[in-house]
């Protein structure tokens, strides 16, 4: 019996090293996954200058229905190609008083004006 035990003794460095190795995988995959083709400090100035009326300083939207950044699992879960598109086109969620207008009402906001943007809300408030 005591063999047994030094054999699952010996057994267990390996199963933690194990585990280290696959929890090392996953959190690599979602932070390569929460990597956005946009430079924060870029979309830091133009969230200030042209989304923080609605969406809040604090990420946690003005008025009641506007999404909350902050929230895990919520808007900033979705697809990049999701909310860009939310960005691009307008956006309508049928719980808000308002509906963002496209390009958040700037329609000087470029591509690249988005992705800056996006990369300032994961960089900001996370991955949802």
């Amino acid at each position: 019996m005591l063999k047994n035990t030094h054999a699952v003794r010996g057994t267990r460095p390996i199963l933690v090293l194990l585990a280290a190795s696959v929890l090392a995988l996953v959190s690599g995959k979602a932070a390569a996954e929460c990597t956005f083709p946009g430079d924060p400090k870029a979309g830091e100035e133009i969230y200030n200058g042209t989304c923080v009326a609605c969406h809040g300083e604090d990420g946690l939207g003005v008025l009641p229905g506007m999404p909350d950044f902050t929230k895990k699992g919520g808007v900033l879960s979705k697809p990049h190609s999701a909310l860009a598109k939310h960005i691009e086109e307008g956006f309508e969620s049928g719980t808000a008083p308002l509906a963002m207008p496209p390009r958040g009402g700037d329609p000087g906001l470029s591509d690249q004006d988005i992705n800056d943007v996006h990369s300032y809300l994961h960089v900001t408030f996370g991955c949802g």
